[in-house]
């Protein structure tokens, strides 16, 4: 098949899907992320409110993400993934504004 002559081309293509993979890979995974998070509703002192807890692990992971998508909508290997980085960066910055 001779398919020396065509090694640039072969090696191009192969870290491209590679690049692209990472990236479908790594929004799965923030995604997951996600589900074993958990808010709990905590009696506040004696006053009949509650008070929302369990802050600290989404506020890590929030920060992170929205730092990883950000530098993804730079990536020149976005190109299917553009509508889904954009929408997840989109839900990270809502939490975070809901947070804060």
């Amino acid at each position: 098949m001779d398919l020396i002559k065509w090694k640039e081309d072969l090696e191009e293509i192969g870290e491209k899907a590679a690049k692209e993979f990472n990236i479908e890979t790594t929004l799965n995974t923030m995604m997951k992320n996600w589900e074993g998070i958990k808010f709990f509703l905590v009696p506040f002192k004696n006053s009949g409110t509650f008070t929302c807890a369990g802050f600290d692990d989404a506020l890590n992971i929030l920060d992170e993400q929205i730092i990883v998508t950000s530098a993804m909508q730079y990536s020149p290997f976005k190109g299917p993934f553009v509508d889904t980085i954009t929408e997840w960066n989109q839900k990270l910055l809502l939490v975070s504004d809901t947070i804060e």
